[in-house]
């Protein structure tokens, strides 16, 4: 198959680290680490982040020792090339930089913050009809009361961790 060859790569890289302050150069690649939420925070502290995607068979390995300060992959199968995951990584990343989302804080209370899936969500109407068949907005969420709704949406995001992932439940519950 088509692989990138060495020395083409190794040149374009080493312009960019003489342009640029410290890049920190970041491998699409199958073998990579699985990137997750945490490395996404990790990231997003970083000043020159430069995606590195290869194509069908992907980059002379040289390439990787020479530049690579990570490698990561975002799951077990197998793309075309390395852009995809690039563009997911940029949102995932970007998103936890400052001044990205309207209000930060929103952060705090999503999906794998503490090891858990975000609790589930419910807009109006109160009650949801459809094929003669209702479906109602849990009662508590209705009165108002909000350390209450807290403490059940801590409840309800630990029960969807458990049912939809119980990797990150259990991960969950050995750092209780």
């Amino acid at each position: 198959g088509l692989l990138m060859q060495a020395e083409p790569m190794y040149e374009v890289l080493r312009s960019i680290q003489e342009k640029k302050e410290n890049p920190y150069f970041i491998f699409l690649n199958p073998s990579g680490k699985t990137f997750n939420q945490k490395d996404a925070k990790r990231l997003s502290k970083k000043e020159h982040i430069v995606f590195v995607c290869g194509r069908y068979e992907g980059i002379d390995e040289r390439v990787l020792e020479i530049f690579a300060n990570e490698v990561f992959s975002i799951g077990d199968f197998i793309l075309t090339g390395g852009e995809l995951p690039a563009l997911v990584m940029c949102d995932a990343i970007l998103r936890n930089v400052n001044g990205v989302l309207g209000n930060m804080e929103s952060l705090e209370e999503e999906s794998f913050e503490n090891n858990l899936l975000e609790a589930p969500a419910f807009s109006k109407p109160f009650i949801f009809e459809k094929k003669n068949k209702k479906f109602y907005t849990p009662s508590e969420f209705l009165k108002g009361n909000h350390a209450r709704i807290a403490s059940l949406k801590t409840t309800l995001a630990s029960c969807k961790t458990k049912f939809f992932r119980p990797d990150l439940f259990l991960e969950h519950e050995r750092k209780k």
